[in-house]
């Protein structure tokens, strides 16, 4: 009996609890991980968010390494925090997981983790691990709208920049908007080479090294982070510049090729180094300072950690772990039930043959002026086949000789990921300047009812065009970007998917005293139009006008 004693050195860690958790986890988030390395993790837009999961996902570990070996991590649980933070962050994964929300679905990782270190280990712990959930906020691929209206300015900036440089160095090399003509070549700026993704990459990146080197001085951490957004900046205007001096010199094929993918290497080269250039001269102007550093957190090294540490920090009850299993499985439950479904066919498209030759006094002539393309990618590609069902594009004159342009795009399903296209977000990609944009009431509807719109006013590619546009969502008109998320959004909790469809109309005008006048024909025209399309199309209007956004 004492030698059975005797042989027993420390109790044993029963590792059920923590692979039902670990089980959990993964039967939520596989599946969502798998459809974001074959959507959004899958476009040059968001490709830095693998890496970011991984860095992520090292860190973390690092940090865990650290404060076991400094016996800093102790267990203070607080259970009711915990399980009120994990229920946020499930109720976060069924909204976005059923609705397609990718903010909501893969930021809800970020609250089931920190529930669970909070309610196993407290709130002090997760303090002590902070960074590595806020650097999880990386991966999450941002609303495509958001990141259209955002990421413009940018890349306007790095176009001039790339222009002046270029021009200073004595190439032909001109710009319209965020396209490049150098030599016989055209390069668009696209979101991937100088948007906002690719500033917060660069900001993250400059945070991890920042809190990797751990540096006590805070006048120094603190303009170095100030300095991540020029520094970006910059990079993204080396890279452009070398993507056309290799278009200029190499041809379109070369650039467009396996440089094109090179030249991200180089954005993120130039930024590293940048980063460590800024770094090592802030370090020279404050190296005098004599500030010592927190030995809670100054080792970059793998401390050692001691034998059965790594075992205690999964020891879990199992009724907890129970619970957290059960929750996580009527997570997925509830996220596949409330998923939006089509609840009918919707009827054979019509709209080619519903839009007649003549509209009023206007009457269809063969296209004399290129329209603005409905949709495009980063690379300024078309996208209206993979966006809409059915374009629409038609040239009408009246007698007094005016033309008017008339563009119809209608997609059977409104989705997060797949929606329509606004026009003062497609005419800049393709070279335009928005002069003005302004919301208005068109008296377009049925018997002159009343719908929300937009009149704007753009220049580019040596015209100028006054152009009015509503879109509808289902029932309503949503003339925003958001706008539009927003109806999806509460059309897919009530379990529908609706369609929707762009309406536009623009004339060319010699200045933006004509727009006035142009906006009125072209409400007349769009009224008239929707008065004449043949019955059994898909609706320009909604059978009743709601106002929204």
């Amino acid at each position: 009996m004492h030698m059975l004693n005797s042989t027993v050195s420390a109790p044993r860690v029963a590792p059920l609890p923590a692979l039902l958790v670990l089980a959990g986890l993964l039967a939520v988030y596989i599946p969502s991980f798998i459809d974001l390395f074959h959507g959004a993790w899958s476009s040059d837009r968001n490709a830095h968010g693998p890496i970011v999961m991984v860095v992520a996902m090292v860190f973390l570990y690092f940090r865990l390494s650290q404060l076991m070996a400094q016996d800093l991590l102790q267990r203070a649980p607080q259970p009711l925090a915990g399980a009120l933070v994990l229920v946020v962050g499930l109720l976060s994964y069924v909204l976005g997981r059923s609705q397609n929300v990718l903010v909501l679905e893969v930021g809800s990782l970020i609250w089931v983790l920190s529930g669970l270190v909070i309610a196993g280990f407290g709130v002090r712990t997760w303090r002590r691990l902070w960074f590595a959930f806020f650097f999880m906020l990386f991966m999450i691929p941002m609303p495509a709208s958001v990141v259209d209206v955002l990421t413009l300015p940018m890349k306007i900036a790095v176009s001039a920049a790339t222009e002046h440089l270029l021009y200073w160095a004595g190439y032909p090399i001109a710009r319209s908007g965020v396209i490049l003509t150098i030599g016989q070549y055209q390069l668009l700026v696209a979101d991937a080479c100088a948007g906002l993704n690719s500033l917060f990459t660069l900001e993250a990146l400059g945070l991890l090294y920042m809190n990797l080197v751990r540096h006590p001085s805070l006048v120094r951490n603190v303009v170095l982070a100030s300095l991540i957004v020029p520094i970006s900046f910059t990079a993204n205007t080396i890279r452009i510049v070398f993507l056309s001096l290799i278009t200029y010199h190499l041809g379109d094929a070369a650039g467009q090729g396996f440089l094109h993918s090179f030249s991200g290497l180089v954005l993120f080269l130039s930024a590293l180094l940048l980063i460590i250039g800024v770094d090592s001269a802030l370090s020279w102007l404050v190296a005098r300072r004599g500030a010592g550093r927190d030995p809670e957190q100054s080792a970059l090294s793998l401390p050692s950690v001691p034998a059965g540490t790594w075992q205690r920090l999964f020891n879990v009850p199992l009724a907890p772990a129970v619970a957290v299993l059960a929750g996580m499985l009527v997570s997925i439950a509830a996220a596949h039930a409330l998923t939006p479904h089509m609840t009918s066919a919707p009827p054979a498209l019509a709209l080619d043959k519903a839009v007649p030759a003549q509209i009023g006094e206007w009457k269809l002539v063969p296209d004399s002026v290129a329209q603005a393309t409905l949709a495009t990618n980063d690379e300024g590609g078309a996208l209206t086949d993979q966006i809409y069902d059915e374009v629409v594009t038609r040239t009408y004159i009246n007698p007094q000789g005016t033309q008017m342009m008339l563009a119809l795009a209608y997609a059977r399903e409104q989705r997060q990921d797949v929606k329509l296209h606004l026009p003062e977000i497609c005419y800049p990609a393709q070279g335009y300047k928005v002069v003005t944009l302004a919301p208005a009431m068109l008296a377009v509807g049925h018997s002159g009812a009343a719908v929300p719109g937009k009149h704007m006013l753009a220049e580019g590619n040596g015209r100028t065009e006054a152009v009015t546009y509503w879109t509808r969502v289902g029932d309503a008109y949503p003339n925003s970007g958001m706008g539009q998320r927003l109806k999806i959004f509460r059309d897919g909790l009530h379990g529908v998917v609706t369609d929707g469809i762009l309406v536009r109309a623009s004339v060319i005008v010699r200045d933006a005293a004509e727009a006035p006048v142009a906006y009125q024909q072209q409400e007349s025209f769009l009224r008239t139009l929707v008065d004449t399309v043949q019955p059994g199309s898909h609706p320009l209007v909604a059978a009743a006008p709601q106002a929204h956004q």
